[in-house]
Parts: C-alpha cells; structure tokens; sequence
C-alpha cells in the first residue's frame, strides 16, 4: 500500500507541473514574440534613419549625369571621386578654414559650457537654498524655447556688446544656450553618486572643492564625457545661430559655407552631398569612438 501511495505522488506532481510548463512555455513565447516586434521596430527606424544618409553617399560619387537621371539608382554605376576634387580643390569652398572656425568654435564652446555647468550641477545636486526648484525649472523651460525665437534678442544683444561677425561672440551663444540641458544632466550624474564618498574625504582633510576635484569628477567622468560630446556636436551642427551672428566668408561655419557653396543658380549636387559627407564625418567619428563611454554616462545619470 505504501508503494502504490509513493507511485502515485510523481503521478501527481507530473499531472499538476503540466500546465505550469505549459504556462512557463507561453511567456517565453510572448516574450521572444515581444522581443522580436521591439527589434523589427528599430530596425524599421533604423532604416527610415538611414536611407537619407546612404543617399548623400551614394550621390556624392555619382557624376552629374547619373543623378539628373530620371532612372533610380540604389549604386553609383560609374563611382568617382570627382565631386571631393570640386570641393576640396575649389577656393570658394574654403573648407580648411571653415573646418577650422567649426573645430575652434565648437571646441571652446564645450569647455566654456562644461565650466559653468559642472559648477551649476554640483550646486543643485548637493546644496539646499532658497528658489532652488524654481531655479531649476526655469532652466529647463528655457531650454523648452525654440532657438529661433531667440535669434533677434540675440542678435540686438551680440551688437550692443559689438560681438556680431565674431567668432567669440559665436562661442559666447553656443556656450550659453548649452547650459540649460547640460547643468539638468550633470546634476543627474552627481545626484547618482554616494554623498557620503564626498563625505569621506572631506573627513580626511580634503576641502570640498578638493573633492569635487579629487573624487567626484573622476567618478562622474562618463556622464561629464557624454555631455561634453551632446555640446560639441550640437555645435558643429548648429546652423541658424551662426548664420545669423557670421557675415564674413573667412568666419564661416562649415554649415554655414554649404549653403553658400551651393550658390543661386545651377546647384550641383555631387559637389554638394560631397561637403555634406565631409561637413558630417567628424560627429559620426566620434560618436562611434565614444558610444560606449556616452551610453553608460546618460544611463548614469539617468538612474537616480
């Protein structure tokens, strides 16, 4: 009787465990069934994202004749570096300067940005004062307000202060309109790191700005890496500021001289999808360069 009572227990365990497999089997399947919408998605958004970049490439060696072509073509059927020639051969182009105001530009404008908001973020994240959420709300409703309706103040400021067709007045705007995003961030990055570290160090004799130095930049230095990349490719990108504030040919901005290099009659657009590739080479670079340090330090921050 016993053996028959022991027989009957797996019996019952196996009759019972069937449907939990069952179920168990069932959320795998719509979990991989999840997964793989998630991953057919981005790969839709990937490509929509694409496309008009791999078109730049291919047209940029494409010759005039094959892109005035009614036909569509997916691959340059006569691939030439003609179009780079045009443009890094033409005077008018004067894309080494331009490369080097972009460079100059964008460059100083980070490091005059990342000075301020390091300071400005640490403050937030670690001092209480009087107006301190009011302060940090209007900083990012300000960074709420399109950059064009600010063009015409700044415009009739940067001429008071006779910084018009300059390049440090060009860098003073970049610098400043950065701060907003960047001090939400940066404040975000030390909000995730352990008080009591700083703590630590300053009980060991160290002043706070020693330990800010000292042991909570190190610590931050993804976050502050991701943001100081975010700044400078905004910059290099930036379009509508620059052509507002430069008005000489030897300040110009590489977005900036595309436009002019495409000029009022017939637009070549070898030529031009060529400076486009070369103007947006830089940015991908370094994008692909520091993609891992730039995921990790937004992650960072953003997981208080």
């Amino acid at each position: 009787m016993a053996v028959t009572q022991e027989a009957e227990i797996p019996a019952r365990l196996t009759h019972w465990e069937r449907p939990a497999a069952a179920s168990r089997r069932m959320a795998q399947i719509r979990k991989a069934c999840r997964l793989l919408l998630l991953y057919v998605i981005a790969g839709v958004i990937a490509a929509i994202c694409l496309i008009p970049i791999l078109w730049m490439v291919k047209t940029s060696f494409e010759t005039p004749e094959f892109i005035r072509s009614a036909q569509v073509q997916f691959w340059p059927i006569e691939p030439t570096l003609q179009n780079y020639r045009d443009v890094l051969e033409n005077p008018n182009a004067m894309i080494a300067r331009s490369m080097a105001n972009s460079i100059l530009v964008a460059l100083l404008a980070t490091l005059l940005n990342l000075t301020v908001t390091v300071a400005a973020g640490y403050c937030l994240s670690r001092f209480e004062f009087r107006g301190k959420l009011v302060f940090a709300m209007y900083l990012l409703l300000f960074y709420m307000i399109p950059r064009t309706l600010l063009l015409i103040g700044l415009f009739v400021m940067l001429a008071r202060l006779q910084l018009l067709n300059s390049l440090i007045g060009l860098i003073l705007v970049y610098a400043a309109v950065g701060v907003p995003l960047a001090t939400w961030w940066l404040k975000g990055f030390f909000d995730s790191i352990p008080i009591e570290i700083e703590e630590q160090a300053m009980i060991d004799g160290s002043t706070r700005l020693g330990a800010l130095r000292q042991v909570i930049l190190p610590l931050a230095a993804p976050g502050v890496a991701a943001v100081a990349i975010f700044l400078f490719v905004d910059a290099w990108n930036e379009y509508m500021i620059a052509l507002t504030v430069i008005h000489s040919a030897e300040m110009r901005t590489l977005p900036v001289q595309i436009t002019n290099f495409i000029g009022l009659g017939r637009v070549e657009w070898g030529p031009v999808m060529a400076f486009s590739l070369i103007v947006a080479t830089p940015a991908v670079i370094l994008f692909a360069v520091a993609q891992r340090h730039m995921v990790s330090g937004l992650m960072s921050g953003f997981s208080k």
